[in-house]
């Protein structure tokens, strides 16, 4: 994700006549953010959180995703679920109108760019957590 990000950033803020004119190779780095994005943020949110809780020895199979998250936050593990909301929307979006209207795809690549660090925050939390708490 992070060669990815590299090549694409330099091409930042993108706009449609940029997406007009991308390099195969550009094209290629854009599919691969997209996708390195989704998965992180996949396996964070389905994965991650739900293995913490479960080292800890909490009830998580039941639990909805909200629920799992305010506990991680109750916990003082993670912060910030509006962020993580936007996160989500974004990756959903990327996934489903990549594309279809070059103005709106500039805007959600930009906000990507502009928005990794926040989905590598959530990882680096969790990673410290686990270092402090000696949990693996």
């Amino acid at each position: 994700m992070n060669y990815a990000f590299e090549r694409i950033s330099l091409l930042a803020p993108l706009t449609k006549e940029q997406l007009e004119k991308l390099s195969n190779d550009d094209i290629a780095h854009i599919d691969q953010l997209i996708y390195r994005f989704s998965k992180l943020q996949d396996s964070i949110g389905q994965k991650l959180f739900k293995s913490i809780l479960f080292t800890l020895d909490e009830q998580v199979s039941d639990k909805a995703a909200i629920d799992i998250f305010n506990r991680l936050e109750q916990l003082g593990i993670i912060e910030d679920y509006d962020k993580w909301k936007e996160l989500r929307e974004l990756r959903n979006e990327l996934a489903h109108e990549y594309e279809e209207d070059l103005n709106e795809t500039a805007e959600k690549l930009n906000s990507l760019l502009n928005r990794k660090s926040d989905l590598e925050n959530y990882f680096n939390d969790i990673v410290k957590y686990i270092e402090v708490r000696k949990l693996i």
